[in-house]
């Protein structure tokens, strides 16, 4: 509650402040308790995991990520998942912590073990044992067609639900 100090009498002024200050109170309250009550939060993440095939094969050391679509109800940071020897994924937040956001998606895929063949150096510990005169890595071309690489060009779309769920990436 407000105290307020007035000095003299108590006229149509000084009702009409403290009406004033009754109303900014109210809303400086409603402001500092409207997250307690769940305004403007997300719906927490939902957990998604599923396989990534090519062709029916699965695709191992593949970094697959859930991407928001843009204007739709999906909001919040994407989620990532690399495949493992079977071709399964478990997609985590960009926070690291495990699921992605409900709503619509553009997924995307790129093949880890794909090399142009050039020596990359940062010229920082990790290069400090490489010898000058090592062959360079052999050339590996991505197994994932291009299509799968490019946000814009992406022809998967999925859609996450609130809760655990399996979506299998089937690519061709």
């Amino acid at each position: 509650m407000s105290v307020f100090l007035r000095c003299g009498p108590a006229g149509p002024s000084a009702r009409w402040e403290a009406r004033l200050w009754l109303l900014l109170e109210a809303a400086c309250l409603t402001m500092a308790l409207g997250p307690l009550f769940g305004c403007g939060r997300r719906p927490p993440p939902a957990t998604v995991e599923g396989t990534l095939r090519l062709n029916g094969e699965p695709l191992d050391n593949c970094l697959v990520s859930f991407l928001p679509e843009p204007g739709q109800e999906a909001k919040g940071p994407h989620s990532t998942g690399v495949t493992d020897r079977v071709g399964a994924y478990r997609l985590r937040l960009d926070n690291q912590q495990e699921g992605a956001a409900v709503g619509r998606h553009r997924v995307t895929v790129q093949d880890l073990s794909a090399s142009s063949g050039v020596v990359r150096r940062d010229h920082g510990t990790v290069d400090a044992d490489m010898k000058e005169d090592s062959p360079p890595p052999p050339v590996r071309r991505s197994r994932v067609p291009p299509r799968y690489l490019s946000l814009k060009d992406t022809p998967l779309r999925k859609e996450v639900k609130a809760g655990p769920q399996v979506i299998d990436l089937d690519l061709r």
